[in-house]
């Protein structure tokens, strides 16, 4: 696997660590350490391919978070662990066109080696920190709780802003036409009519064929506009939003236990679940064991908002 898709798993998966070398401006400090805006814009642009920077933000922050508890609990690599990471270093060079490139790419943005080793050093850090702290499963009724208050639930009218074969985006009239037609779907929800035929009628996300329940989802599994506009409004409730799909014209709706849909998602979706808990209930004892060590977590957030991403580079294959 390469680096890009480790990345990528390691931040939707469990926690992640990254470090970074000097760079123009300190946009994240976790104790002794400074994480700089070359350095997320790095993350982004290269490792997690994206133009959203709060992935790389919340990735790097939690990075040098589990990194400074590793130190300070005197957790090291051994000799094989340090062995493995090297060839993923290497292996991060030679994609990006060798030694030389790879080590051109990083001094670009003031960075080094000490960036990949420590992304690449992250989950073992993390497995190694976790065997020291208790932290018990969550009983079923955890979960039930958890699923109610951490998960949204919402259906929508897409209204496709791309072309249909090449998946370019429209030109300047088609997409006002988009637009027009996505305020009138608006204002016909808003006036009582009914969803699910507005839905059938206009349209153009063949998933809500599969889901007339609606899209359960929790944070970063949905387009981060589409998930804004969800939290933006309460059950029952309609809002528009535009993503790089097009216009969503959402209607939010509530997670009730005594609804069917709720023990048909949580009964086929209890792993996915329980994986999502897990992860949430380890930052929160990462977050608690950086208190008890006297680790601080200072963002700036005027830095983070400055930062400018080009366009991404595409994920690679296997």
């Amino acid at each position: 696997m390469n680096l890009k898709k480790l990345l990528i798993a390691a931040i939707t998966g469990a926690l992640l660590i990254s470090g970074c070398s000097t760079g123009s401006k300190t946009a994240i400090k976790v104790g002794d350490v400074n994480i700089t805006d070359q350095a997320i814009k790095f993350t982004t642009e290269h490792l997690i391919g994206t133009s959203d920077t709060s992935i790389a933000v919340e990735a790097l922050q939690t990075s040098y978070l589990t990194k400074e508890i590793a130190d300070k609990m005197e957790i090291s690599l051994d000799e094989s662990e340090e062995k493995a990471i090297q060839k993923q270093v290497s292996s991060f060079k030679a994609n990006e066109g060798g030694k030389s490139a790879g080590d051109k790419l990083l001094k670009k943005y003031g960075l080094d080696d000490d960036i990949l080793e420590t992304i690449l050093a992250s989950s073992i850090y993390s497995q190694k920190i976790f065997e020291q702290i208790n932290i018990e499963d969550a009983t079923d009724e955890e979960l039930r709780e958890y699923f109610k208050n951490d998960y949204l639930r919402a259906k929508h009218v897409l209204i496709s802003t791309q072309d249909p074969l090449s998946g370019a985006d429209v030109d300047a009239d088609k997409l006002a036409e988009a637009e027009a037609k996505a305020n009138e779907v608006l204002e016909k929800a808003k006036s009582g009519e009914n969803f699910d035929e507005l839905i059938k009628e206009y349209g153009e996300d063949p998933g809500m064929e599969s889901n007339t329940d609606g899209y359960f989802f929790t944070d970063n599994e949905m387009v981060p506009e589409f998930e804004e506009a969800t939290k933006s409004i309460q059950p029952g409730e309609f809002t528009l939003c535009k993503s790089s799909f097009g216009y969503h014209i959402i209607q939010r709706l509530p997670i009730d236990e005594t609804d069917e849909s709720f023990e048909k998602f949580f009964t086929e979706n209890n792993v996915a679940i329980k994986s999502r808990n897990a992860a949430k209930k380890q930052e929160e004892a990462l977050n608690k064991k950086a208190e008890e060590l006297g680790i601080k977590v200072e963002v700036e957030q005027d830095v983070i908002d400055s930062i400018v991403i080009e366009t991404p580079a595409p994920a690679e294959a296997e």
